[in-house]
């Protein structure tokens, strides 16, 4: 085992706020979230922050930590949306009803 592993397996070792959303949003609705580095908003300059980044029927929605309190993502319309970090099931219900379905913009074309 390595020491990721023993770390994760350890007694009294708070849960990981990403894998507990990432698990949430596999078991209830079975979308794969990944982790990434993504700049939000409240990172400064060239800082980067942990980030879930959801599959293409939510259109790639990146979920950051704002402060290590509230999750935070863009809506179709570029609204920042936050949820409690305790609220889970909250952030998979919402997330999923202002991101669902997402379809891209057709490329505009010059000339018509």
């Amino acid at each position: 085992m390595n020491d990721t592993e023993q770390f994760r397996t350890q007694p009294g070792t708070p849960p990981d706020p990403f894998e507990r959303a990432r698990d949430a949003f596999l078991s209830s609705r079975g979308l794969a979230f990944t982790l990434e580095w993504r700049r939000f908003p409240w990172t400064r300059g060239a800082d980067v922050d942990r980030a879930l980044v959801g599959p293409g029927y939510v259109g790639d929605v990146a979920l950051g930590l704002k402060d290590g309190w509230t999750w935070g993502w863009q809506d179709r319309a570029g609204t920042w949306r936050y949820v409690q970090r305790d609220r889970i099931d909250v952030l998979v219900d919402r997330v999923i009803g202002t991101r669902a379905g997402f379809v891209p913009p057709l490329p505009r074309r010059r000339g018509r």
